[in-house]
């Protein structure tokens, strides 16, 4: 099951590379491809068709193949339906309003009965006390499709633990956007982890990707609701950064550490390469580690990162 998350993962990157290269004929065989492959992913990749027929020119196809994944039962936010400009050709048609309405209902009935998960995967080495690795997905993840990027950290010896927010952005797509509740939720994690596993207190980590990577930047600084020894961070979305300064200088007087990995063609990257180096100015050791080619996703290989940024936060 991991090895079918990440082969999604890598037809959603070979998809998005030929959307910005602009071949979108090409990026449109490879959704195709994906829908016939990943049937579970099926409201994914009909989005997907969707977004590069209307690129296309081909608003009747992009219509039908949203109609036709809606009558399976997918659905898809208000803010991928009304925000995305692929998807501007759709929009004043009677048939896209249609979608939209039912859209709706079915987001408003998911998140009624939508709650906070955790995902826990064992250490394989042991010990009295276990390392904690707590890992924040990104913007519009799941618990599912992110935990087998940290499967490495259980075989050095780490309890990870893989919160899922409970804030319903889209089917299966889950968002941290209301940072007072995922503090909440994250809070309650602690408390449980505390609880129910031997956990060294001295040594614990959060870590987060896109927007989970800013929000493990942040909790990290401020050091509550978790005291983190420090923060791995990959293609952290962040842009503002001045709020974070703020906060890491008090982090570096509590010895906290940072590591971060960007694609060289991330769109976050410049801000994430300032905030480093400010952040260090203000005395915290941080870590940057840019990819190139890459754009904001996770490196193949970064299995093998992993260790090294893990090691890089424990010498502190």
């Amino acid at each position: 099951m991991a090895g079918e998350h990440i082969a999604f993962r890598e037809f959603r990157s070979r998809m998005i590379r030929l959307y910005f290269q602009g071949r979108y004929q090409e990026a449109l065989a490879v959704a195709r491809k994906a829908r016939e492959r990943f049937p579970e992913k099926r409201g994914q990749t009909s989005y997907w068709i969707a977004c590069l027929a209307c690129r296309l020119s081909d608003p009747d196809q992009a219509l039908l193949t949203l109609e036709e994944a809606l009558e399976e039962g997918h659905w898809w936010g208000e803010h991928w339906l009304l925000e995305d400009p692929d998807l501007a050709p759709l929009r004043e048609r009677p048939e896209f309003q249609r979608i939209l309405k039912i859209c709706l209902r079915r987001q408003k009935s998911a998140q009624q009965e939508a709650k906070p998960q955790l995902q826990v995967l064992a250490p394989k080495r042991s010990s009295e006390r276990s390392p904690l690795l707590m890992a924040l997905h990104w913007l519009g993840g799941t618990v599912e499709e992110f935990a087998p990027y940290w499967k490495a950290a259980p075989e050095l010896g780490y309890l990870v633990a893989i919160p899922q927010s409970s804030q319903i952005v889209s089917e299966n797509s889950y968002v941290w956007n209301d940072f007072p509740l995922a503090r909440r939720e994250i809070a309650g994690h602690w408390e449980r982890l505390q609880r129910e596993y031997r956990v060294d207190l001295e040594k614990v980590i959060i870590a987060g990707a896109s927007q989970g990577g800013r929000l493990a930047v942040e909790l990290a600084l401020v050091g509550e609701p978790i005291p983190a020894q420090g923060f791995i961070a990959v293609a952290p979305a962040i842009r503002d950064y001045e709020g974070l300064l703020e906060a890491a200088a008090g982090a570096a007087k509590r010895g906290v550490r940072g590591w971060v990995l960007v694609g060289e063609h991330d769109h976050f990257r410049p801000a994430m390469e300032a905030f480093c180096d400010q952040a260090r100015a203000a005395g915290l050791e941080c870590e940057l580690e840019v990819v190139p080619e890459l754009r904001h996703e996770f490196p193949d290989d970064f299995p093998s990162r992993l260790p090294r940024a893990l090691s890089w936060i424990s010498r502190g």
